[in-house]
Formats: C-alpha cells, sequence, structure tokens
C-alpha cells in the first residue's frame, strides 16, 4: 500500500507541475524524476534473498513462509492483481468467483475432524486476514444413464456410510471398510506431515510399524482397490464422483491420495472465503508486504538465469536484470523449460520426466449471473456431479473430445453462502473438464458458436435432471473456453490442474522426490497446482510452504 500511495502521490504533482510550469520545464521535471527512481529501483534489485516468479497460490504461500523467516522476498507476476486462478472478476451486478470450490485439509480441529494441515499453515502460521466459510455437505452426484442415480451424500463419515446403505442396499459394510482405511491414511499423512515429509531413519522404523498399511495402498489404483474390497458397482460409481476434482481417471490414480481427500472432505468439510478467493489473495499481498516483502505487479519474467546448473538471476520484460541465486517458480516446469530458461541449461532428468509426463484437464467454465434468489429458482446443493453414464471410467474416456463430452460439475456457492450474490440474485458456475486438446481443430470461425453451443447444452442439462428454469433468470452469463484460460494461465492448453497424476507420478510418489530428487538445479525450486501436492488450491498453498522450507534448508547448508 506505501508503494501505491508514494505512485498516486507521485502522479498527483506532475499533474500539478503541468499548469505551473512551461512544457519544456516539465519535461526536465520528469527526465530527472525517472533517471532518480530508475536508479533507485536499480538498487532495489540487488538486495532480495528470494525471487518468487508468478502471483499464484504456491508463489504467495513460499513468499509469506520465507517472509515469516526474516528473508527479504520479492514477488514478480506479469498481471496486475494478486493469485492467478485465486481471483474474482466483475459483471454488472455480480462478483464472480473465478474459480474456487473447495478448500481441503481445513477443518477447525472441533467435532470429529481435525486442525486441516492447510490451516495450520494459513491461519497459525501466515496469520492472514481472511473470513472463512464451510459447506455443511459432501457433494451431489447425478446420473441419468443406465444404473444412474440422484444422491445428495452429507458431510460426516457415519452420515456418509448411512446415505450410501439407503442409496445401495448392502453397502454399508464395504463402505465402512474405506472409511477405516481412510481415518488410518489421514492419521499417517498427518504423522509424515508433522515431520515435513521427512522422516528420521528410526522414524521410518515407527512409520512401517504403525502406517504399514498406508505404504501398500499407495501403488493400488482406486478403482481396482474399491473392486478387492467389494464395494458395489454402484456405490463405487458415487464414491468416485470426485475424480473431477483430482483431473485423474479412477483407475489410473492411487487409491490412497483419493480416499484421504474424501475422508478428509467429510470430518473437516469443504471451506472457501467468504468475499471469494480475491480476498485470500489480497490476504497474501498485504501479508507479504507487512512482512517486509515486494510484489511487482504488470512485470513479466521473460527469461531465468541459469548458468552451469545454478540459477544466477531473472530478467523482466523490458530488458532489466535482477541478481539472485535463489528462486521459486510459480510457473509449471514445461513453461520454464521451453520459455524462460536456455535449452542447453535444462538437465537431462527434467527432460525426461517433462515427457513421460502428461498435462492434466483443460477447464471449459459458464459463470451465470441470475436475478433471483437460489431459494426462489429451487437451486439446491453446494457441488453437484452431473454425468450421462454412471461409470467414471467411461466419463474419463468421453472427456477427450467436444462432441463426446457433455457432463458438467455444478457449483451453488449460494447454498452455503446465501448472501454471495446479494438479495434477490444467485450465482451458478457450470465446469467443464476436457482432456488432451479437445478445442485443436476449432477454427476462429467456429469459435464463439461453439462457445455459446457449449454454455446453452450447459443449461439445458441442468433444467432437464433438475427441474429448475435458468434461463428466463440470466442476467449475466461470462463463459471461459480453454483458450481463455490459457491467455489468463500461461499454460499449456488451457491446463489449469498440472500433471495428470498417475501411480508413478502422484502425490506420494511427489513429496517423496519433492526434496532432493527432483531438486536439479540449484537455486530453483517449483510450487503450486503441478507441484508434489496434486492439484487444487489447498495442495498449492502446502506445496508453496513446503518448498520455502527445503529453499531455508539449502541456504543454511551454504550459510545464507
Amino acid at each position: 500500500m506505501e508503494k501505491l500511495w508514494c505512485l498516486f502521490v507521485r502522479n498527483k504533482i506532475l499533474i500539478y507541475l503541468q499548469y505551473f510550469f512551461t512544457r519544456e520545464f516539465f519535461s526536465v521535471i520528469i527526465d530527472k524524476w525517472q533517471i532518480i527512481m530508475i536508479i533507485e529501483r536499480k538498487q532495489t534489485m540487488q538486495k532480495y534473498d528470494v525471487i518468487v516468479v508468478g502471483a499464484g497460490n504456491g508463489g504467495l504461500s513460499a513468499a509469506t513462509y520465507l517472509a515469516t523467516e526474516g528473508k527479504k522476498v520479492l514477488v514478480l507476476e506479469k498481471h496486475n492483481l494478486p493469485g492467478g486462478c485465486a481471483t474474482s472478476f466483475v459483471r454488472g451486478n455480480y462478483e464472480f468467483e473465478a474459480t474456487l470450490h473447495e478448500l481441503c485439509q481445513f477443518g477447525t480441529g472441533e467435532g470429529e475432524g481435525k486442525r486441516g494441515a492447510v490451516r495450520q499453515v494459513v491461519e497459525d502460521k501466515y496469520h492472514l486476514d481472511v473470513e472463512w466459510m464451510s459447506a455443511n455437505e459432501s457433494f451431489a452426484a447425478v446420473s441419468t444413464g443406465e444404473g444412474g442415480f440422484n444422491v445428495a451424500m452429507p458431510a460426516g463419515v457415519q452420515n456418509f456410510i448411512d446415505e450410501m446403505e439407503k442409496a445401495v442396499p448392502g453397502s454399508r459394510e464395504s463402505m465402512t471398510t474405506v472409511m477405516e482405511l481412510g481415518r488410518m491414511l489421514v492419521d499417517g499423512v498427518e504423522w509424515l506431515f508433522e515431520r515435513h515429509n521427512e522422516p528420521t531413519p528410526p522414524q521410518k522404523v515407527e512409520m512401517l510399524l504403525k502406517y504399514y498399511d498406508l505404504m501398500c495402498l499407495v501403488p493400488q489404483p482406486c478403482d481396482a482397490m474399491l473392486r478387492k474390497i467389494g464395494v458395489p458397482d454402484k456405490a463405487r460409481n458415487i464414491f468416485e464422483s470426485y475424480w473431477t476434482y483430482v483431473a485423474c481417471d479412477s483407475t489410473e490414480m492411487s487409491f490412497a491420495p483419493y480416499v484421504f481427500m474424501t475422508y478428509v472432505y467429510l470430518t473437516q468439510l469443504p471451506w472457501f472465503a467468504k468475499n471469494r478467493s480475491h480476498e485470500i489473495s489480497l490476504a497474501y499481498d498485504a501479508k507479504i508486504r507487512e512482512l517486509g516483502g515486494d510484489i511487482w505487479y504488470n512485470t513479466e519474467v521473460t527469461k531465468i538465469d541459469i548458468k552451469d546448473g545454478s540459477v544466477k538471476g531473472v530478467e523482466i520484460k523490458g530488458g532489466q536484470y535482477i541478481a539472485c541465486d535463489w528462486v521459486i517458480s510459480n510457473l509449471m516446469p514445461h513453461v520454464v523449460f521451453d520459455r524462460l530458461v536456455d535449452a542447453k541449461e535444462v538437465p537431462e532428468y527434467d527432460r525426461k520426466k517433462m515427457n513421460a509426463q502428461r498435462l492434466a484437464q483443460a477447464a471449459f467454465t459458464v459463470y451465470l449471473g441470475l436475478d433471483a434468489s437460489a431459494e426462489e429458482i429451487g437451486l439446491k446443493n453446494y457441488d453437484t456431479f452431473m454425468r450421462y453414464n454412471p461409470d467414471n471410467h467411461e466419463q474419463w474416456k468421453s472427456s477427450n473430445s467436444i462432441d463426446t463430452h457433455k457432463d458438467i460439475t455444478v457449483t451453488n456457492i449460494c447454498a452455503a453462502n446465501p448472501d454471495a450474490a446479494g438479495e434477490g440474485r444467485a450465482f451458478l458456475q457450470f465446469s467443464k473438464f476436457y482432456d488432451g486438446d479437445a478445442f485443436e481443430n476449432v477454427t476462429e470461425e467456429e469459435y464463439f458458436q461453439l462457445k455459446d453451443k457449449i454454455a446453452r447444452e450447459c443449461v439445458e442439462r441442468y433444467e432437464e435432471v433438475t427441474g429448475c428454469k435458468l434461463q428466463g433468470h440470466i442476467e449475466e452469463i461470462v463463459v471461459a473456453s480453454p483458450m481463455t484460460w490459457a491467455r489468463y494461465l500461461g499454460t499449456p492448453k488451457g491446463d489449469v490442474y498440472g500433471y495428470y497424476p498417475r501411480l508413478w507420478d502422484g502425490m506420494f510418489p511427489r513429496v517423496q522426490c519433492g526434496h532432493k530428487e527432483d531438486y536439479t538445479i540449484h537455486g530453483l525450486r517449483f510450487v503450486g497446482g503441478h507441484g508434489t501436492q496434486m492439484d487444487g488450491y489447498s495442495q498449492a498453498y502446502l506445496s508453496g510452504a513446503e518448498q520455502a522450507r527445503y529453499m531455508l534448508l539449502d541456504m543454511k547448508k551454504e550459510g545464507k
């Protein structure tokens, strides 16, 4: 705020000078002022301990962590606002939430859930000033195909099991087993978190004795494990509904992180910021500055300077160079190594890894501002997975084509926060996630008509399934395609989920490699939804804290 105020005062002074002095005199004043500003900025370029490239969720978290530990941090962001995906935008009377559906691992420690790891980071360590709210439900799932269902699953482990038994008689025993494994997984992950995911050799023995099943479950595919446990097909399809939020087919994703995530949502509830995710981003901005850090907006990094395997600094648009030996990137490795690093400096390990990894899903989002309340229209449930085929593997296979992908995820913020849109109004958001490059062959002439077509399909599908009439209430509509997201985020093909979390490249393997094995360039670490903790807000915040801590250890070893 101090820098913004100084800029405001400076501009006002310059405006007043125009009235009192000749153009020639004024030009001299400006030239001298600009020289002073350039000298001042060049001086500041030498004083940062760490540079963070990108003010997305992971970058903001890493910068805050480092600043709390006394490091002088500079965050460079090409946009004019912080947050990346964590933002909002205004159209007419509506301030739309851009992306945040649910924060995971955010429990308060009250009730049956524990105090979540993410809350421990953003609240206990960072002390962010944010007003949080929770949705007291799990999810709704609808499938209109053969063998389909229409269920609203509640929060709470026992409530969930009871509701599943109503929907699928005979599922109680197997679902109880799944939930017991979920409890064990949560205990094991929290045990590792308390030890920063790096237990000592004696602690590893303790881990094997206490959490042997955790290690056994990590390499097991979710779908196959549920079948082994004996979960009935219909119950399995309902239980796997969350797969959309992890961007991975349940036949390829590890059982451990999926059940861990579901169990945490059931016991700690889904959480969100009352005033949109932009509130979180602004809180990070304020905290970083309060702790002595700097954030430069409208500042695009064009090069991360690496020589002989070590970071030397960064170059920003316009050619200015900032020397610094330590850089944290919120940009995904594919973007950094393709656009910002000299090809000869890209480690062979990273080349092979990027060739082996697969980009996750691209988003298509429809935002509706409705001129009546959720109650008046009949909108129910916070998150609804609305599909045709009940089989999750078939849903995934259909997501690689515009013609075949007809499933939608519906977020109704007003179900948890009735006042979110204002009196007598409501929000509704439709999301579709495409595998591969479904829009690759769309021509410029077809593009806008196609966006309208998909948006209309979403609205009509929701009306057909729920009986709610939306079209007469739409006051504002905004459509974001994969191209929109690619332009805004700078990710390939509009990827919003980082990398496809297969068994070999899921949360547990990434976490175990995140400190040493994947640290291939001295002074450069990666954070964000593409990082060690997989995709999502919560995981980005945790990865930021994790990699910042690793960087502090690196610096300590070198006496810095």
